[in-house]
């Protein structure tokens, strides 16, 4: 016997279900006779909800003839009775590893989806599309026929035809030997039939909207077997789709179709079964009552329930049992609804499991809605499955194999270290990454011994570190020699799990970490680590039975059971009853609800939009549906489905409906309410939107649990501030918050008054962080004062803090920097012969070839090579690149130097000369005088020439683009140049410039020039290859030409430049027709007046400069060049907390 019972929901169709299950275990009681057991079939997701529906309208402490079970539960009793499940189970888990190894097996014979195999989500794909056709009872045979339907040229043809190739290397895998879940359903269906606990049981089936195939298959069977079926759907008992005067209740039949077309299948099955059927609405006495009581329904939400999906429908004016909010993004979403259960429980008395949340973007919403609830005090339970691939348990097997397979890469090695699994503690393998980093321990060179840094980091350091490697390196030699013994899978994963069990001991870690998470309230993390160690055996399991005599080698392996976890989602029971349960339209499944918060009703997600991720898009599911063929779920059942979801879920509460939408997605795009936000809307005569509570103006909306209050209290304090009023809410607030939370309330107002201002440091502390040990004076460098005049604070941080920074084992811009000022030292010291003037005749620099240059400086990158940082040039394929293309720039770069020294006239060059205090310094160090103590500023120059008639020319080499500015000069900005110059001239002409320059025997500035050493970058998109090398030579001169200033006199330039006409390649000047010079750009040469006038302008800057540095100035002020800052290339920005919405917070701007 069939029974279908139906009904809308403004019946009680649990009361009903309930009433009748138990009558019949009444009658079962008063005749002994005749015993029957009650089997209740709901949903996977729906059997807790069921049991404690049970519990509640039962009315009893247990249930004892009745059995709450899924279909596939029932599935495994069944079988467990009556036997036939012979051979070995696979589930997801191992469908996806045989699905992993097919692919790659046969990755050469796709078409449509050749290259994807090694894609997880296509796996995750062809899973669920085997899966969704089995359940439509599609075989690989039947794929043929399907093919037929498809043009053979077609894209569709060609997925269908990998599609079958897939599905029956599958099915042939799996033959005789394995069952899966959707085969176990068919044996289901063989053995129900054998099954005594089906033949003595009524069974009452409940929650579905939908059946598959497969499922009407397993129902038939028990319609044959059971003593009776009784099926409850939803649906209405009048059949017409629209409202008229004859049908004036009627409008919303459509929305019931879904379950009418199942209620005709279940009619057909039964009269093929020869089966009497009878058809029952539930009765009217079941019907929820309207009005204020609390059992009652609202009359707005019971009117919501019939006008939802009627067409016309009936209006009525707003309710306070339906709030409709607009938010302006997910966080303002979340806490206005954090809100509304506040005064839910506060006002109304509603416990938290009387309320439930639904949002159907749970991949991005549901961690704002979790972090938000917790400031608002509130329990919540996510319902939604859980991936295990980044449990720390599950992280230490899959990079164990892959740091024995793959070979110590840094990337695995350093994963399964920071699981805390492993025998090391964090600072140990902290300290070891910055070595490994720094040094570029790659691969196997992490089974040697550690040989680089001992210079660097000390003999005793290094040691320590080469004794955590042998540890770590020992433990994983354990695993490495017994894995790599194992030739079939089954030998591997044997290894790898007694590895596990007796070596790693991860059983008791993970019981370890089970109680660290319960004693840190995270039950739901704790659950979750308890059900690994049972997942990761089944998975192993599950390796063995499907290819355990295969022979894989070590990655393939980890490929194979890394697509194993993957597949693996983990649900999870609420831990507590009295939380507020988080879940989706689909997905979740609530008991009675007094309120009901929908977050997301946004169109796209409200009903949500096509699943575009699938083997097969919806348009080719829709062109085989169009022909008949039904191989799976296509989108208009989607979206049946999904409508009636939402009716039914919109029509649980009975007090009170809380939506909103967000007006913004998480990337800050407008995003628009979705059409049952408006229909709702609409239903209502348009009542008002609420903003949301970050929005409302009510400062109450916003005072709710002590965490959230804060925050607003601070906005609040922060806006009055600025002129704004406070309100005597949150004057209240503050009162309460200086009584009970006066700590918490007192580092709230530190960070109000918050200014990023910092105070001097004394002049005790001044000397501790900046005079080196053993000397009076502070002694800085040009660079160094130069760091300080564009951000003191920048400067304290690099100079007095000193945090140690990780500089990589590698040839950057400051080594590569520093290798081509070595070459070019020594270079030059080769050519210049003790008592020879350089540009004479005699001279080596004036006899010198291009070649002979090329040569030598290839010798000396070589030499460099061996000796710069124990090597580092030589280590490995990329460094000796490098090094290659070190030697070919630094060879063109040095042979324009010497080109340059042909053409002048220089009479003495110094090269590196250092100036400061103590023998072997070439000039005196510059003497900066302070009230009670003085700044020494040392340093060394690349290059001072000295030209006829005494004049100094400075040449500073950058690898890098600098150009010289006279107004940066000024203000601090750049100030090496003008300090070398300084250094120098001496002190004699920093006080009488005037004087000095009419000395012959006096130095006398010629010019200051930054030389760049670089490859010039040259667009040849749109060049003729005959023009390319004239080309590139041009851009190599202009590449090399000084960039700096030059003092405006005719036979300076020349022994600067030599002879020339038009555009010098040495400066950047250029020869008039009359004779004359002039720069190519503006303040490039200058008058002696000028060129005075600066120095003294620079000298007053350095002056100044040093006086803050001696009064302990530590301002966060960094400088502005035109779009260039202070704090560009600063690594200290993490700690200034420099912003311009502080107040004192702001750029001292240069141009």
């Amino acid at each position: 016997m069939l029974h279908i019972f139906y009904g809308r929901e403004d019946l009680d169709k649990d009361k009903f279900l309930f009433e009748r299950i138990a009558a019949e275990l009444n009658q079962d009681g008063a005749d002994s006779g005749n015993h029957r057991k009650i089997l209740l079939l709901v949903p996977d997701q729906f059997t807790l909800q069921a049991e404690r529906n049970a519990f509640a309208c039962l009315g009893v402490p247990g249930l004892m003839d009745l059995e709450v079970l899924s279909q596939s539960r029932l599935g495994f009793k069944v079988l467990e009775e009556t036997g036939g499940g012979n051979r070995v189970h696979i589930d997801k888990y191992g469908r996806h590893m045989l699905l992993a190894k097919i692919l790659s097996d046969n990755k050469d014979s796709f078409t449509a989806f050749r290259g994807m195999h090694l894609r997880n989500s296509f796996i995750e794909m062809a899973n669920n599309l085997i899966s969704e056709m089995k359940q439509f009872n599609t075989s690989p045979k039947d794929m043929l026929e399907v093919m037929k339907a498809a043009e053979e040229t077609s894209l569709l043809y060609r997925k269908l035809e990998d599609i079958h190739r897939i599905y029956e290397s599958y099915e042939n895998l799996i033959e005789g030997k394995y069952i899966d879940t959707e085969d176990y359903l068919n044996l289901f269906v063989m053995k129900i039939r054998e099954s005594e606990m089906v033949r003595n049981s009524v069974i009452w089936i409940n929650g579905f909207d939908y059946f598959t195939p497969k499922t009407l298959d397993i129902i038939e069977q028990l319609m044959v077997t059971a003593k009776e079926v009784n099926i409850l759907l939803t649906s209405d008992t009048v059949s017409f789709p629209t409202r008229d005067s004859k049908n004036p209740e009627s409008g919303d039949s459509e929305l019931f179709q879904l379950t009418k077309t199942l209620m005709d299948k279940l009619k057909i099955i039964a009269m093929r079964q020869g089966i009497s059927v009878s058809e029952s609405p539930v009765g009217a006495e079941y019907r929820i009552p309207v009005g204020q009581a609390a059992d009652e329904k609202s009359e707005a939400l019971a009117h919501l329930e019939h006008e939802l999906y009627a067409y016309p429908f009936k209006k009525m004016e707003a309710s306070p049992s339906v709030t409709l909010c607009r938010a302006a993004n997910f966080y303002a979403e979340a806490e206005t609804a954090a809100a509304m259960i506040c005064r839910l429980v506060r006002e109304e008395g509603f416990r938290y499991r009387d309320i439930a949340v639904i949002c159907n973007d749970m991949e991005e919403r549901a961690s704002v809605i979790k972090r938000v609830f917790a400031d608002y005090g509130i329990s919540v339970f996510l319902d939604k499955k859980r991936d295990i691939l980044h449990n720390p348990v599950v992280t230490f097997i899959t990079s164990l194999i892959d740091v024995a397979a793959n070979g110590y890469l840094y990337e695995d090695l350093f994963r399964l270290l920071k699981t805390d699994l492993m025998p090391v503690t964090s600072e140990e393998y902290e300290d070891l990454e910055n070595y490994v980093l720094k040094y570029k321990i790659k691969g196997n060179r992490f089974q040697k011994e550690f040989q680089y840094g001992s210079r660097e980091e000390g003999e005793e350091a290094l040691a320590r570190l080469n004794q955590i490697r042998r540890r770590i390196y020992e433990y994983i030699s354990v695993f490495e020699k017994t894995f790599h013994q194992g030739k079939t899978v089954k030998e591997k994963t044997a290894a790898l799990y007694y590895f596990l069990r007796d070596d790693a001991g991860i059983p008791d870690l993970t019981e370890t970490m089970i109680q660290t998470l319960q004693d840190d309230n995270q039950f739901e993390y704790a659950e979750e680590t308890a059900q690994i160690w049972g997942v990761i055996l089944g998975i192993f399991d599950q390796i063995i039975e499907l290819i355990g005599e295969e022979s894989l080698s070590s990655s393939d392996y980890g490929n194979i059971l890394k697509a194993g976890f993957e597949a693996v989602e983990i649900g999870l029971l609420p831990p507590t009853m009295d939380q507020i349960i988080v879940g989706t339209m689909q997905r979740t499944r609530t008991g009675k609800l007094k309120a009901l918060l929908v977050i997301g009703a946004n169109d796209g997600l409200l009903p949500a939009s096509s699943n575009t991720e699938g083997l097969l898009s919806e348009d080719e599911k829709a062109v085989l549906f169009q022909k008949g063929i039904e191989i799976c779920k296509v989108d208009d059942l989607r979206l049946k489905e999904e409508t009636l979801a939402i009716y039914k879920t919109l029509s649980k509460p009975l007090k009170y409906l809380w939506m909103s939408y967000s007006a913004s997605d998480s990337e800050g795009k407008e995003s628009k309410q979705s059409i049952i936000f408006d229909k709702i809307r609409k239903i209502y005569n348009n009542p008002e939107i609420i903003k949301d509570i970050i929005n409302q103006e009510e400062p109450m909306a916003r005072i709710t649990a002590p965490r959230s209050t804060l925050r607003h209290l601070t906005e609040a304090l922060r806006n009055s501030l600025e002129g704004e009023a406070l309100a005597d809410e949150w004057r209240a607030a503050y009162g309460w918050f200086r009584n009970a939370e006066e700590n918490l309330l007192a580092r709230i107002e530190e960070g109000i008054f918050f200014t990023n201002k910092q105070k001097k440091i004394e002049k005790e502390l001044i000397g501790k962080l900046y005079r080196k040990e053993g000397l009076s004076d502070i002694v800085i460098s040009p660079s160094r004062l130069e760091k300080f005049s564009r951000c003191p604070f920048s400067h304290l941080i690099g100079y007095g803090i000193k945090p140690e920074e990780l500089r990589v084992f590698e040839i950057a811009g400051r080594e590569i920097g520093d290798i081509y000022h070595y070459c070019f030292m020594k270079l030059s010291q080769g050519l210049t012969l003790p008592g020879v003037p350089i540009s004479d005749p005699a001279s080596p620099w004036m006899q010198l070839t291009r070649e002979e240059c090329k040569s030598r400086i290839h010798s000396l990158i070589e030499e460099a090579s061996l000796e710069y940082k124990e090597g580092v040039l030589i280590q490995g394929k990329e460094e000796k690149y490098r090094s290659s293309r070190m030697k070919t720039v630094c060879a063109e770069a040095a042979w324009a130097l010497v080109e340059h020294v042909q053409k002048g006239r220089i009479r003495e060059v110094y090269f590196e000369s250092e100036f400061g205090k103590g023998y072997g310094k070439k000039f005196p160090p510059i003497t900066i005088e302070a009230p009670n103590n003085q700044v020494l500023i040392e340093g060394k120059i690349d290059r001072v020439d000295i030209l006829p008639g005494n004049y100094i020319k400075i040449i500073d080499y950058k690898s890098g683009k600098e150009r010289f500015d006279t107004e940066e000069a000024r203000k601090g900005w750049r100030l090496q140049l003008m300090l070398y110059l300084r250094a120098v001239l001496g002190e004699m002409f920093c006080r009488n410039a005037a004087d000095a320059v009419q000395e012959d025997s006096l130095p006398k500035p010629a010019g200051v020039f930054y030389f760049e050493i670089a490859e010039p970058q040259i667009d040849a998109s749109n060049m003729n290859p005959e023009d390319y090398s004239e080309k590139v030579m041009d851009e190599r001169k202009k590449s090399y030409r000084l960039d700096g200033i030059v003092l405006d006199h005719p036979d300076i330039i020349e022994s600067i430049t030599g002879e020339f006409s038009g555009y010098s390649e040495i400066l950047p000047v250029r020869k008039t027709k009359d004779g004359t010079y002039s720069g190519t750009t503006d303040k490039k040469i200058l008058k002696e007046e000028e060129f005075l006038e600066l120095c003294q302008s620079v000298d007053s800057t350095i002056e100044n400069l040093c006086g803050e540095l001696l009064n302990g100035s530590i301002d966060i002020r960094p400088k502005k060049v035109k779009d260039e800052t202070a704090c560009k290339f600063c690594r200290y920005k993490s700690i200034c907390c420099f912003d311009l919405s502080f107040e004192g917070c702001s750029y001292e701007t240069i141009k």
